[in-house]
């Protein structure tokens, strides 16, 4: 490495170099393009890499974020972020002894919006802790997971493959140890981290997988068909890839959004409940021959050696669904219909649905509070626990937790909802999207031992607590204040066992 006051250049593997910023003892690398723009003739097809230069690059400003549009929208709202999207960012002490290990992080988003370069997910902490963390963008939307004959499947999938193998090639710049990479995603992240677990092309990319309230659930080919016929209903085209791809960008962003914010509409054009958002992964049988947790299992038992080499990290949140009930009022306003219709999209037997009705707050649960709890365990909580015992047994061992703080937000009705452990483990309380879900004095103790403990799972693949076994379910719970138990609070998720 050389470089000039403020700035700091790296050579590649290539021969190529980045300038990026040094600040507070840190070295940062922002909008390295590990991909080419995923556009014009390159849409739809898998990742292209970037090739080689000669002299130095720029790596001072993030990338834009893959084009989607903002949580809120209307039907005139700019479409925010651009193609040029497949980038990803670093983080990396200034003064290293010898290789450190390596945290690639996956944001989530519903495989629809979200971004590297969000506040949130400032990798300075990290770095401080000795780790080089790089943060990875990817394709969204129907660029990304829409399945389409013609394209290649998964094609979000493919990009997030595509960045670790750049990593492997050239985090050495930074000081980052190749053989001690530790994957990290939560909700559609770690359900993309998921997939590649189950994927044999993945083997030697990481060592150490850490997913945060997984979203697993996977389209079937005919599911993603129907996903098609109704993103292209919406926006006024033929569902076929040339009429998606010269189809206007914001037409296109304007459906998905549609889709995913109106249930009502999804059913009516031939998506069910199943499935909270319209656009997944899709088990199309080459990227994904199976479903992500039956694919773990095939693939680390048919590569035991490989697979002994991994180490899980995984967990969930407590009142995940609160998330999404409490700010659009279906926490108030579900009536025993709604808990009925979910039922019957997700196929739950009646008896597991009783067994609900007489145990969630000691029988005597809302409509909301009783639809949250169903379908919190349905999206997170049952895949999660799924996940460690499959590493407990098929890889080199697991570790589990659960979030549950309770946030203030809403009157005290957010509680631990989906999302709200980031701002604590990233150390980023202060960020505009950690005071949404803290407000003011979080307990900084709790994020400090989150944080330290994701930190020291890089490092060694051992956290700080018990590691989960097929005999003891030890499992820490981050409330206040923290603490592990062999006992966990898992008598619902234990009924889902039969069906999963």
């Amino acid at each position: 490495m050389t470089g000039i006051a403020g700035h700091h250049e790296v050579t590649l593997a290539h021969g190529g170099c980045l300038r990026g910023c040094v600040q507070a003892g840190l070295h940062m690398f922002k909008g390295i393009r590990y991909a080419q723009a995923p556009f014009g003739p390159l849409r739809f097809q898998a990742p292209v890499p970037q090739p080689a230069w000669q002299g130095v690059r720029d790596a001072l400003a993030f990338a834009p974020a893959a084009p989607q549009l903002p949580r809120v929208a209307h039907a005139h709202t700019p479409v925010v972020g651009g193609p040029d999207c497949l980038a990803l960012n670093i983080w990396a002490p200034a003064d290293r002894a010898g290789p450190l290990p390596v945290m690639v992080w996956v944001h989530g988003g519903g495989f629809f919006r979200g971004a590297a370069s969000d506040p949130l997910y400032d990798g300075a902490a990290w770095a401080r802790q000795g780790v080089v963390f790089v943060s990875v963008q990817y394709r969204l939307g129907i660029d990304g997971f829409l399945h389409m004959p013609g394209a290649p499947a998964n094609r979000g999938l493919l990009d997030i493959v595509a960045a670790l193998r750049w990593v492997q090639q050239h985090i050495a710049a930074w000081g980052g140890d190749a053989g001690q990479v530790t994957v990290m995603g939560q909700s559609a992240g770690a359900g993309a981290l998921a997939c590649l677990l189950g994927m044999p092309q993945t083997l030697g990319l990481f060592q150490r997988a850490i997913l945060q309230s997984p979203s697993v659930a996977c389209q079937t080919l005919q599911e993603s068909a129907a996903a098609r016929e109704a993103v292209a209903a919406l926006a006024g085209v033929a569902p076929q890839l040339d009429a998606l791809a010269h189809a206007p960008l914001a037409a296109v962003l304007q459906a998905v959004h549609r889709l995913a914010i109106d249930p009502a509409l999804r059913r009516r054009l031939g998506l069910g409940g199943r499935q909270f958002f319209p656009l997944r992964p899709v088990v199309d049988g080459e990227v994904l021959s199976v479903p992500p947790l039956q694919a773990m299992h095939r693939c680390w038992a048919a590569h035991p050696g490989q697979a002994s080499a991994l180490r899980v990290l995984v967990g969930s949140n407590a009142d995940e669904m609160r998330l999404y009930h409490v700010p659009t009022g279906l926490w108030d306003d579900a009536t025993p219909s709604h808990v009925d219709a979910f039922a019957q999209d997700a196929e739950l037997p009646a008896a597991l649905v009783a067994a609900y009705r007489t145990s969630v707050d000691g029988g005597r649960a809302t409509p909301g509070a009783l639809l949250a709890a169903l379908q919190a365990d349905h999206y997170y909580r049952v895949p999660a626990l799924g996940i460690a015992r499959l590493a407990a047994r098929w890889a080199g061992g697991a570790h589990r937790y659960s979030f549950e703080w309770p946030s203030p937000q809403a009157r005290g009705r957010l509680g631990a909802a989906h999302a709200v452990e980031l701002p604590f483990v990233f150390a980023n309380l202060d960020t505009p999207q950690g005071l949404e879900f803290t407000v003011a004095q979080p307990p900084v103790a709790l994020s400090e031992t989150m944080h330290r403990a994701w930190a020291q799972f890089a490092v060694s693949g051992d956290p700080g607590w018990p590691a989960f076994t097929d005999t003891q379910s030890w499992t820490m719970r981050f409330g206040s204040p923290p603490f592990c138990t062999d006992q966990p609070e898992d008598a619902l998720l234990h009924l889902w066992d039969a069906l999963t």
